[in-house]
């Protein structure tokens, strides 16, 4: 009787466990592009999408493959959209071309709220506390996000959701780190995030020996709330993790290369809870002069914007299900260059890139120089976005956009927010048509500023950083361009996406390190020391006068001297002779006299 009450409650059970996973509507993809680079270089971008159907009686507090800390962050803070990614290093953007996700140095946050009745106060409190659990949830230093380092851009940055109809338009803010180190502990919190974690699929190549000994990378997460249907009545939330890496292959002893040899191992097989995981390799202008180890299951040509991709596909659940055949494999590619080696390949520049830098002499005035260079043979529309820390006081009217021949350019509209010290940032939003086959400065004044001691970092010599600045635009080709449509999803969604209105692209100029003045920090070490010396000096003769009582003592005999003492001995100790003895009795009984 008691084996058949089990048998039934495991049934029951297992029937109840269909059903709960039966309910969720939620599909992980994985992907990994690899593209050889000119000069060596080697770009990897790894991405990891998670799309989750949610009715109306759904609950974000109720997750299957999504991280339920992410959709906590949507449920609790109402927000809409949210980009997060933490970067070392700078992209080449003149030599390597575009990459998919772009990212500036440091760290970087920006999330869009949905409006409550009590509008700033309750945005601003939002934000604080979203910064606030992502920085301990990625063990970074997103705490030190406030108000004196946020900025609202009005143009530059555009929400990726839908407008839901019958709500008002979502809310703006932004905040860069560019100090941030990235380091093992974001990395390992950012992959516990996934639904196989680092254990088996595409994320187990991540080593972070491989990862952060490489000349760029970047990690990032991208959450989106997406409507599920015309009325909007259900909602999709999409979660994207994504991996920038660029090696140099020099580091490797040479132009080949495979998968074991860039991260350190190969890959068991692909993540079982993944729907898809799929390899491309970018073999664009190199048909017959790689070698390949294995087929790839798909040789996909991708044309675009005018520019045409060639593409192998290499199907890793494929690959357990046919060349595994139950047994234990490394999944590998390996890819030999049979080009001469002493022969540089020269790439064609990006069709736009950017510089930025520092110009001036002495701690006294400076300038902000941003260089945009149009290599299109049509003239482009863009935007400059700069965010300047509130420590650097710049000067609107010394704003220009110069051509490098001398010749002046007037900004299409112009967005100025003034910064308040200690309370709120700098910020600048210039549209302007760069001509084409031309090179543009944008530059403006500003001064250096002493800072409260309390303001300084730990280390003051080593300067204060601006944030980048970005520059978007839509371009009219897809020459060096890999990104991915903003209605799409996954990496396989961009081939042969032609867009007739143009390819977004942001471009992230370099961080600037400023060396404001600094005082002698040793000087407070020394006042310190030189008051105590004299407090201590001071404090002991007036302390023994007024605490202690002064007495008149009468004069002392002279002392006796130690050879006087000896003689004084042995003068006591001396026995007398007889006729001194008689001597002094007669002295005794003599009478007196006068």
């Amino acid at each position: 009787m008691w084996k058949l009450l089990s048998l039934w409650t495991v049934l029951v059970m297992a029937g109840g466990l269909k059903g709960s996973s039966a309910q969720f509507s939620d599909i992980f993809d994985e992907e990994l592009f690899i593209k050889p680079l000119p000069d060596k270089f080697v770009y990897s971008y790894f991405q990891f999408t998670t799309r989750w159907e949610l009715g109306k009686n759904d609950s974000l507090l109720h997750t299957n493959l999504v991280s339920r800390p992410l959709a906590e962050l949507f449920h609790h803070f109402g927000v809409q959209e949210l980009h997060l990614s933490f970067t070392y290093g700078l992209w080449r953007y003149e030599s390597w071309g575009y990459p998919v996700t772009d990212a500036g140095p440091g760290a970087e946050v920006w999330a869009w709220f949905e409006p409550t009745t009590d509008h700033r106060a309750s945005i601003d409190h939002r934000w604080k506390m979203l910064c606030g659990t992502l920085s301990g949830l990625f063990c970074a230093s997103l705490s030190f996000i406030e108000p004196s380092n946020t900025f609202v851009p009005v143009y530059t940055l555009r929400p990726q959701t839908h407008h839901f109809p019958g709500r008002p338009e979502p809310i703006l803010r932004y905040a860069a780190l560019p100090r941030e180190i990235v380091c093992t502990e974001n990395l390992t919190p950012w992959a516990k995030l996934l639904p196989c974690r680092s254990r088996e699929g595409l994320v187990s190549l991540l080593v972070p020996d491989s990862i952060y000994s490489s000349n760029y990378h970047s990690l990032g997460v991208h959450i989106r709330k997406l409507c599920g249907d015309e009325a909007c009545s259900e909602f999709q939330l999409e979660v994207k993790q994504t991996v920038s890496v660029v090696q140099d292959l020099r580091l490797f002893g040479g132009p080949n290369w495979s998968i074991r040899k860039l991260f350190g191992q190969g890959m068991e097989g692909s993540c079982a809870l993944a729907t898809t995981s799929n390899v491309y390799v970018d073999v664009t202008d190199s048909e017959g002069a790689l070698e390949i180890s294995q087929k790839p299951d798909e040789t996909i040509l991708s044309v675009r914007g005018g520019a045409r991709t060639q593409l192998h596909r290499f199907d890793v659940k494929q690959f357990e299900a046919i060349t595994a055949k139950g047994r234990r494999a490394m999944f590998n590619v390996a890819v030999m260059d049979k080009r001469d080696p002493n022969v540089i390949v020269v790439a064609r520049p990006p069709p736009i890139y950017a510089k930025r830098f520092i110009l001036g002499v002495g701690q006294e005035r400076g300038k902000i120089v941003t260089q945009i260079t149009n290599a299109h043979w049509g003239a482009l529309d863009l935007i400059v976005f700069e965010t300047i820390p509130w420590f650097v006081p710049v000067y609107l009217h010394t704003l220009t956009i110069r051509r490098a021949g001398g010749e002046r350019i007037e900004p299409a509209f112009l967005h100025y927010t003034p910064g308040v010290q200690r309370e709120r940032p700098y910020g600048l939003e210039v549209a302007f048509r760069i001509p084409a086959r031309a090179t543009v400065e944008l530059s403006i004044d500003f001064d250096y500023i002493f800072l409260k001691w309390q303001e300084y970092p730990p280390d003051a010599n080593h300067g204060h950083y601006i944030p980048s600045s970005i520059i978007s635009l839509l371009l009219p080709s897809a020459r060096n361009y890999t990104s991915i449509p903003r209605e799409a999803a996954l990496f396989r969604e961009s081939f042969n996406a032609t867009q007739l209105a143009g390819y977004f692209l942001q471009v992230r100029t370099e961080a600037l390190l400023l060396t404001l003045p600094t005082p002698d920090f040793s000087m407070p070490y020394n006042v310190i020391c030189l008051a105590c010396t004299v407090v201590a000096l001071a404090f002991g003769p007036i302390h023994n006068i007024s605490t202690k009582r002064i007495v008149a003592k009468g004069k002392e005999k002279d002392k006796v001297s130690l050879g006087e003492k000896v003689k004084q001995f042995f003068k006591i100790n001396k026995k007398p002779t007889k006729e001194e003895h008689t001597a002094s009795t007669e002295d005794l009984n003599a009478p007196d006299t006068e």
